[in-house]
């Protein structure tokens, strides 16, 4: 069975270790921590013992080692870059010390910087990559790079070019089919394109309307979450699905975390439920 998960970038003002029991005990399976500056689980705001306490706590709960949600500017040029690859080094230090299991520990994140032309531009960010992906290889950690409406790296294509001109095993897929949605993009198509190489998944849902784009929850809006599964099903996955609360969502006033979990978790365990049952019915 797919596990389902949920991301700590929604609970960015909820203690880590009150947030953790609360997201097992609605149901989910996996969990992602947050680790930006902003959040209580940035690197420099933990310290060794804290650390092991939150390894402890994550494995007693009977979650699989966290991936990290930790962007960086990963195309930054000059000084920037010296200070983005010191800042990358430590979240791949984090990732080993939370990770208890066998597999390399998985960090996501956007592709930035000043590089904004595919076209020319393609050559640059495979090797930006490239070089961050021989550094998290030194942790043993595998970096998961997202397509993302509006970045330079923004369809299944250009993740599927990544992925053909690098092959580096410490470099593959994270993939938020959101991304893909709002611009009218086939799941099937991007998901033949990006699952082979996927290690960590998002789902949220959205559309855009006259080029801006409005996140919800999943089972808000269009994307149809039993055709997901299935899909996810037939292509033999068992990468957890990761709710994601979008800032748009977690940012508003009165915005209750609990609720949102809740909801993600009922509108996808509804979803996988389905699926399961459909796929295995004969036609």
């Amino acid at each position: 069975m797919i596990p389902i998960g949920f991301s700590t970038y929604a609970t960015q003002k909820v203690d880590v270790f009150e947030a953790m029991p609360r997201i097992r005990a609605i149901g989910y399976d996996a969990i992602e921590i947050a680790i930006g500056d902003a959040w209580p689980t940035a690197p420099h705001k933990l310290n060794r013992n804290t650390r092991r306490r939150l390894a402890e706590t994550l494995r007693d709960l009977g979650f699989p080692p966290p991936a990290l949600f930790g962007p960086v500017s990963t195309c930054a040029r000059d000084s920037d870059r010296q200070v983005m690859r010191a800042g990358f080094v430590r979240n791949c230090i984090l990732a080993e010390d939370l990770n208890f299991g066998g597999n390399p520990a998985i960090i996501t994140t956007t592709v930035s910087g000043p590089l904004t032309n595919w076209n020319t531009d393609r050559e640059a960010v495979a090797a930006d990559l490239m070089e961050l992906a021989d550094l998290a290889a030194e942790h043993h950690v595998i970096l998961a790079v997202e397509p993302h409406v509006g970045a330079i790296l923004d369809t299944p294509e250009k993740a599927a070019w990544l992925m053909e001109n690098t092959g580096h095993s410490n470099l593959k897929i994270h993939f938020d089919h959101s991304h893909f949605h709002v611009q009218g993009i086939d799941l099937r198509h991007a998901a033949d394109l990006c699952l082979p190489d996927t290690v960590h998944i998002h789902i949220k849902d959205g559309y855009m309307n006259d080029g801006a784009v409005t996140f919800l929850l999943p089972g808000e809006g269009s994307l149809d979450l039993n055709e997901y599964f299935k899909t996810l099903l037939d292509a033999g996955t068992e990468v957890p699905v990761g709710a994601e609360v979008s800032a748009m969502i977690w940012s508003r006033t009165g915005y209750d975390p609990w609720q949102a979990a809740d909801f993600c978790y009922r509108a996808l365990a509804s979803a996988r439920e389905q699926a399961i049952v459909e796929s295995s019915t004969p036609d």
